[in-house]
């Protein structure tokens, strides 16, 4: 005769979505481990025309569109697409090409006569165009159907990234190629009334800022989303997300605009060579302002776990002050820092800024919340996280103070704003590793499950 049901226990171990989110952030832990021996903190700062190397390009190229797989992915589990079946698997396959590729690429392309590394990278790309191509198809079905500003900001951030993927595919084809095919390459830059040269300059600045910013506005669109897609009642909140999505709309426009034409954003409130570029107010002030008085907002709810929030908002901070508030300011002192000229009073400062606010504010600090948000999406260990989190926060804000120090009074190459920079990227290297081995456990340590079974009387 059958008796109740009773519930028995089984194993549940990660999904294969997440362990490759966890294999992801080990292999682009070690990329970061060997920028170290191409970019370590300021090696490159020996002249004020702080001259861009091609292997240190494609190297980084590495770095980021595996930092863009990982959001892509984060941005798959927090939104909850995986009912869209043939895009979600269209990201995942995509994140694990262009990660594997770009990044072993990057590693081996030195030279643009290195064929074999060069065409990986390139193929690389293209899995980066059908993951966000994907991604915004997703996101904009996902938007429509929940109806949220949240969605929409991930959604338009997405198709930025996707707009200036391209760019930049075609400033590479150009500088592969140069001025070829004719017809194709020169005669819609005459067109646009620029020469080949030209268009290509302004396809390559269009595609990295671009690029860079939706990155950061992506990243808080998942901070907000990864406590809810519904989670925006603090009106600072609600405030914020609009204040991004129309910032991140506007970027979008201003660079296919500034790529595409020989039209340039403007140079405002200018006197002698001092002044405000025009692209720099729409990004800092909508995007990047925007970005911290949406998590200040949600920093103030009382929603569970909203440390992460509070994490989010110190990084923010960080990339405002360094990209907004400094570089605002040596645009209007252009006199002393020269704008790369070399006989300027403080051209090495100016140096200095240029790498410093790439490097950190445009690589390292949206890499560390990436972090945090995949500790909180695969609900890493509490003590562990909390460790990690710890060391990362800490680590960025003591590499934040020295490269404030580097920038504006110790510009020397290895003086002592380099030992305080060198002792923050320390603890968040171990921060990091603290990360990897909270997610390691989370992967390994099976959950216990309730499942209803039979049982024989």
């Amino acid at each position: 005769m059958a008796g109740k049901m009773t519930p028995m226990t089984r194993r549940v171990f990660c999904s294969p979505e997440q362990r490759i989110i966890i294999g992801m952030l080990i292999w682009l832990g070690l990329l970061a481990l060997g920028s170290a021996f191409i970019a370590a903190p300021f090696r490159s700062e020996t002249s004020a025309s702080g001259n861009i190397l091609y292997a240190h390009i494609m190297y980084l190229h590495g770095l980021l569109i595996g930092l863009v797989g990982l959001l892509s992915l984060i941005t798959i589990e927090i939104f909850g697409s995986h009912h869209h079946g043939i895009a979600y698997r269209l990201v995942l396959w995509g994140t694990l090409g262009a990660t594997v590729l770009s990044g072993v690429g990057g590693i081996l392309d030195r030279s643009i006569t290195d064929t074999v590394p060069l065409w990986m990278q390139i193929v690389s790309f293209f899995c980066l165009d059908e993951i966000l191509i994907s991604l915004s198809l997703t996101l904009f079905v996902r938007a429509a159907e929940l109806r949220t500003t949240v969605t929409w900001l991930a959604a338009f951030s997405a198709l930025s990234m996707l707009f200036a993927a391209i760019m930049g595919h075609i400033a590479g084809w150009i500088l592969e190629f140069g001025d070829w095919p004719k017809a194709l390459i020169g005669g819609y830059a005459t067109l646009a009334g620029l020469t080949w040269q030209q268009w290509m300059a302004n396809l390559i600045t269009s595609h990295s800022h671009d690029m860079v910013v939706g990155v950061l506005a992506l990243l808080v669109a998942l901070t907000v989303a990864i406590f809810g897609p519904q989670r925006a009642h603090h009106p600072l909140t609600r405030l914020g997300l609009w204040w991004t999505t129309a910032g991140i709309v506007a970027t979008t426009l201003v660079y296919l605009v500034a790529g595409f034409s020989i039209a340039q954003p403007p140079t405002l409130f200018a006197h002698g060579v001092n002044g405000l570029a025009g692209d720099d107010l729409v990004t800092g002030v909508g995007v990047m302002l925007g970005g911290l008085v949406t998590l200040v907002g949600l920093a103030l709810e009382r929603v569970p776990g909203r440390a992460l929030a509070w994490y989010g908002v110190a990084l923010t901070s960080m990339i405002f002050i360094t990209v907004v508030v400094t570089g605002y300011y040596i645009e209007f002192h252009e006199t002393l820092y020269g704008a790369g000229s070399a006989h300027a009073p403080a051209a090495l400062n100016d140096a200095v800024f240029t790498w410093w606010h790439q490097d950190f504010a445009f690589f390292l600090l949206p890499a560390v919340l990436g972090v945090l948000l995949a500790m909180k999406c695969l609900n890493a260990p509490a003590r562990e996280c909390r460790i990690a989190s710890i060391s990362l926060a800490l680590g960025s804000f003591v590499a934040f103070l020295g490269g404030m120090d580097y920038i504006f009074f110790h510009p020397a190459l290895y003086g002592s704003a380099f030992t305080i920079v060198a002792i923050g990227l320390f603890f968040v290297v171990l921060g990091l590793a603290a990360a990897i081995w909270a997610l390691a456990k989370t992967a390994l340590r099976p959950a216990q499950e309730a499942v209803p079974q039979q049982a024989t009387g």
